[in-house]
């Protein structure tokens, strides 16, 4: 996975205004529900809990949603739970109704809601999971800067392997609660870690992201044993 930031005083890339878009922070529990699939009681707990529901719109019509943690994030996938500074947030869930993809929305959500932290805010966190190499790009467009990528290291744990921005990748680290490591264990989320429990062969060109000139050949293209099985 890979972790994305955006903090005061970046830059917003311009976006072409999309004719009745707008994005709302939300209230309605019944309606939440209705968007996003959860129930009236799930969506109550994470109001609860500081999360904060947006629904984008286009005219009257509901077309996607979002939410943004304020006090406290968990990231399941890697078993990660994060207090957060009273300055910072960290989006999740986000999705555009099937019949609206396509058009954009994604990164106009995203870069709204940016922008309307920006009296109170210091740093916000996002990731993406690699298999939705489109969520990475809406991400950019938005104005979030990816500075590294999520693996697992060989004893089980999760590190933060940076990119360019390394100053930025630390404060992801301190934040998660992580280590920086120099190199990833697999270069993509689809060889979870490279343990002998998976034995899927993947071609390496679906790994995301790419492989890059620095990182090791990728576990997914490499061909596993089977695991041995017991006799009848």
């Amino acid at each position: 996975m890979a972790l994305a930031t955006w903090w005061r005083g970046d830059s917003l890339p311009p976006l072409a205004p999309l004719p009745g878009f707008r994005v709302e922070a939300a209230c309605d529990t019944h309606l939440l529900a209705q968007i996003t699939r959860l129930t009236p009681d799930e969506v109550d707990q994470r109001m609860q809990a500081g999360h904060q529901p947006y629904l984008a719109y286009v005219e009257q019509e509901p077309v996607g949603y979002g939410w943004m943690a304020t006090q406290e994030a968990s990231i399941g996938e890697l078993g990660l739970h994060v207090a957060l500074p009273e300055t910072e947030r960290y989006l999740w869930d986000f999705a555009t109704l099937a019949e609206w993809q396509g058009y954009g929305l994604y990164p106009r959500l995203l870069q709204t809601i940016l922008a309307q932290q920006l009296p109170t805010v210091e740093r916000v966190w996002i990731i993406h999971a690699p298999e939705n190499s489109p969520s990475g790009a809406g991400m950019t467009k938005a104005g979030l800067l990816p500075i590294g990528q999520l693996s697992f290291r060989s004893d089980g744990g999760v590190g933060l392997a940076p990119f360019e921005v390394r100053e930025r990748a630390q404060a992801g680290a301190a934040l998660l609660g992580i280590p920086l490591i120099e190199s990833v264990l697999a270069p993509c989320w689809s060889c979870g870690g490279a343990t002998d429990k998976h034995m899927t062969i993947v071609d390496a060109d679906s790994c995301w992201p790419p492989l890059r000139p620095t990182t090791q050949r990728c576990t997914c293209a490499i061909k596993r044993k089977p695991a041995k099985t017991r006799a009848a």
